[in-house]
């Protein structure tokens, strides 16, 4: 769960990075990495695979602990995926960044 929260975390650092490298280079055509993707979905996939084994292990459990590492694990997953809709959508090209 942490891995993937971590790897998701690596895929926004590189969104930031691109946006700073378009600002300074005036030019919004630079593509986010293919890594920043590939973080991303193993992001996903890692905490997918937490939640889920989380699930079949302490599934009828209702003692606080597993309740808490649940929602955690619920937290992360969405956390995962605003983050890797977040980078399709910083991707596009935009168009030119400095006027003048």
């Amino acid at each position: 769960m942490v891995a993937g929260v971590l790897m998701s975390l690596t895929n926004t650092n590189a969104q930031t990075e691109l946006d700073r490298r378009r600002q300074a280079a005036c030019d919004g055509t630079l593509p986010l990495p293919t890594a920043a993707y590939v973080l991303g979905f193993a992001g996903l996939a890692v905490g997918t695979v937490a939640l889920f084994l989380l699930l079949r292990w302490f599934g009828h459990s209702r003692q606080p602990i597993a309740l808490i590492l649940f929602t955690t694990a619920g937290a992360a997953v969405v956390f995962e995926i605003v983050a890797l809709v977040t980078a399709y959508q910083e991707a596009r090209p935009l168009q030119s960044l400095c006027f003048g």
